[in-house]
């Protein structure tokens, strides 16, 4: 049985509108494209047969849209001058996961994926910026790694460190202090941006989006679909157990740990809908303000669920989760810097005569697909 999507009607400034909501395990970045050709008016020409499939419907199903989207790209103007088929090859990924690498400059690292959204000319952005004017040298250390380059760039490191050449190293020139130096920075940088947001992020997305206009923002392995309205940020929120509430309709992007955060309606009015505890801490049942970002080892999130009948603010909502999910990015840098250490050291154990492989393992050269299951914005 094909996966399928709720639809939601929605107005926004008074005009109706029909968007795509988030399954449990859906596709990221398919429901964040689809709705931005859905809600932006520049669309309107080329998605007659996506408005039409969600016009009527009250769920979708994952091929038919896949179908859809593939026809429209070939309609697009841009269509002529790519490798459509090529392209439409990567629409499947769009459910089961795209190779999405930020440049911490604020761009991205091309290929194909990007080529698939240029297809649809639809930008797709972040926020995961180091800062010129607050630290230079972080800047000058930071701003010209990707995050698979930085991860590269750690691993190195700690072979430098420990008395080895880097895998990859032989046949190619290395500065092996430049690399430590440039590490230490790194480290910093994610230390301080585990949200893969920064101050300054904000403000390069402010700056680079025009008025009214809609984006696909990539952030924390997730896809969302946001606008920019009175040199604000929004993201369009999709979860599925917000589907009865046609108050909320975007939650705002003000600050990077969500202490600034609340739900706005479709006419960018503060949404006053009240949350209990039971409510939002409820990971099993049907209850339409479950939290998602959930995790068991958080003490202080099992304290909050445990905390009795009190209510919490849209604003107090969006920061628990916020927080929950700053708190489980962190703990995954960890462990994946860990667990790139541990098999470094594994190597040179099992080497012998001190030799090292000459190509390190795929795993540690290209970063792991996105998830299928991804975070419900």
């Amino acid at each position: 049985m094909s996966l399928s999507f709720q639809v939601k009607a929605i107005e926004i400034n008074g005009y109706p509108y029909r968007i795509v909501l988030q399954s449990d395990n859906g596709p990221c970045a398919l429901i964040a494209l689809c709705n931005v050709l859905l809600l932006s008016p520049q669309y309107a020409r080329y998605v007659g047969a996506l408005s039409r499939l969600v016009e009527t419907r009250t769920d979708v199903g994952l091929d038919e849209l896949i179908t859809t989207l593939a026809n429209i790209g070939m309609q697009m103007p841009r269509g002529a001058q790519s490798d459509v088929n090529r392209l439409l090859e990567l629409l499947p990924q769009l459910h089961t996961g795209l190779t999405i690498n930020p440049v911490f400059n604020g761009s991205f690292e091309d290929g194909d994926e990007m080529a698939l959204f240029r297809l649809f000319n639809v930008s797709i952005v972040h926020g995961w910026v180091a800062d010129y004017a607050e630290d230079r040298g972080q800047y000058e250390h930071v701003s010209k790694y990707s995050y698979e380059g930085a991860q590269r760039a750690l691993i190195d490191a700690y072979d430098i460190q420990h008395g080895s050449e880097p895998a990859g190293a032989a046949g190619r020139d290395y500065d092996a202090q430049a690399l430590l130096e440039d590490a230490t920075y790194i480290k910093s940088f994610l230390a301080r941006s585990a949200t893969q947001l920064t101050d300054y992020g904000l403000h390069h997305l402010r700056e680079l989006l025009l008025e009214n206009s809609y984006a696909v923002l990539f952030r924390n392995d997730h896809f969302s679909t946001i606008i920019k309205h009175n040199n604000e940020l929004y993201a369009l929120v999709t979860d599925l157990g917000f589907k009865d509430d046609e108050d909320i309709v975007w939650q705002s992007l003000k600050s990077v740990n969500g202490s600034q955060d609340t739900f706005y309606s479709g006419r960018f009015i503060p949404s006053t809908l009240q949350k209990s505890n039971t409510e939002v801490t409820s990971a099993t049942s049907g209850s339409r303000a479950r939290n998602p970002f959930l995790d068991p080892t958080n003490s202080r999130a099992d304290a909050q669920a445990s905390s009795g009948p009190n209510t919490m603010t849209d604003e107090q909502y969006a920061r628990q989760l916020q927080e929950q999910e700053d708190a489980r990015v962190a703990r995954s840098y960890n462990r994946q810097y860990n667990a790139a250490r541990s098999q470094r050291r594994t190597t040179q154990d099992s080497a012998d005569g001190g030799s090292r492989p000459g190509k390190k393992s795929s795993s540690m050269r290209k970063r792991d697909k996105l998830k299928k299951k991804c975070i419900i914005m």
